[in-house]
C-alpha cells in the first residue's frame, strides 16, 4: 500500500511539473502570437525604392513616405544632401517596415504617408536626430516625441553631424524657421485679407499725419 501510495505520488508530481512547463510555454507562445499580430496590425512591410532628401522617400508601390517626427534640411540647405545620403545609405533599396502613430495624421498636406520606418528592430526616424542628420518635428505632436527631443538634445551635446558646425555663423545649419512655415501654411484668401487690413492701417496713418 505504502508502494502504491509513494508511486501515485511521483506520478502527480512528475504531471504537475510537466502541467506547468506545458502552461509557460504556451504562455509564451500567445504572447508571441500577440505580438507578432499587434506588430502586424500597426506595421506594413514595403521596399524602398527611391530615396528623395533626408525625411522623405518613394516605395515600390510609388507611395512617398515622409519621416514622422524629423525634419531632415531641405536640399538646397545646409547639411541637406549629408542627409540625404545617410538615409539612402540606411534604407534604399532595402524592405522596411512602415508603423503609423496614434496620434498623429495618416497623411501630410502633400498626401505623404506620415510613418515610423522601422529595419532591422531600428527606428529609422530616431537615428536620423540621434546621429545629427536631422532635426525632432516638435511643431506637431507625435507620440515619441520625448524621445526624439532627448536624442536631439545629445546628438547636439556631442556635436554630431549638423551640429558638428554649429559653431562656425558661415556654416550653420539652417533650424527648421516656424514663422516661414507659419506663412506657407496661409491660404490664398488669407493673404488677402490681411493685405487689405495692412492698406487700411497704412491709409489710416497716412490721413491721420497729413491732417
Amino acid at each position: 500500500m505504502n508502494l502504491n501510495s509513494s508511486d501515485n505520488t511521483n506520478r502527480i508530481s512528475k504531471y504537475g511539473a510537466n502541467g506547468k512547463t506545458i502552461k509557460k510555454t504556451l504562455r509564451q507562445f500567445i504572447t508571441y502570437i500577440l505580438l507578432f499580430i499587434t506588430f502586424n496590425c500597426f506595421a506594413t512591410q514595403t521596399k524602398v525604392t527611391r530615396v528623395i532628401d533626408g525625411d522623405t522617400f518613394e516605395t515600390e508601390s510609388g507611395e512617398k513616405v515622409r519621416l514622422i517626427g524629423i525634419n531632415a534640411p531641405e536640399m538646397s540647405d545646409f547639411y541637406g544632401l549629408e542627409a540625404k545620403k545617410y538615409l539612402k545609405n540606411i534604407v534604399e533599396n532595402k524592405v522596411i517596415y512602415l508603423q503609423t502613430d496614434n496620434i498623429s495624421n495618416d497623411r501630410d498636406r502633400y498626401q505623404r504617408l506620415l510613418r515610423y520606418v522601422i529595419i532591422d528592430g531600428i527606428d529609422v526616424n530616431k537615428k536620423m536626430v540621434a546621429d545629427g542628420f536631422a532635426f525632432a518635428y516638435l511643431k506637431y505632436k507625435f507620440s515619441k516625441s520625448d524621445s526624439y527631443e532627448k536624442a536631439q538634445i545629445r546628438a547636439r551635446e556631442k556635436n554630431l553631424g549638423i551640429w558638428g558646425n554649429s559653431q562656425n555663423d558661415s556654416n550653420k545649419p539652417k533650424q527648421f524657421d516656424e514663422t516661414i512655415e507659419f506663412w506657407k501654411t496661409i491660404s490664398p484668401k488669407a493673404y488677402f485679407i490681411i493685405s487689405i487690413l495692412i492698406l487700411l492701417i497704412l491709409y489710416g496713418l497716412y490721413t491721420y499725419f497729413k491732417k
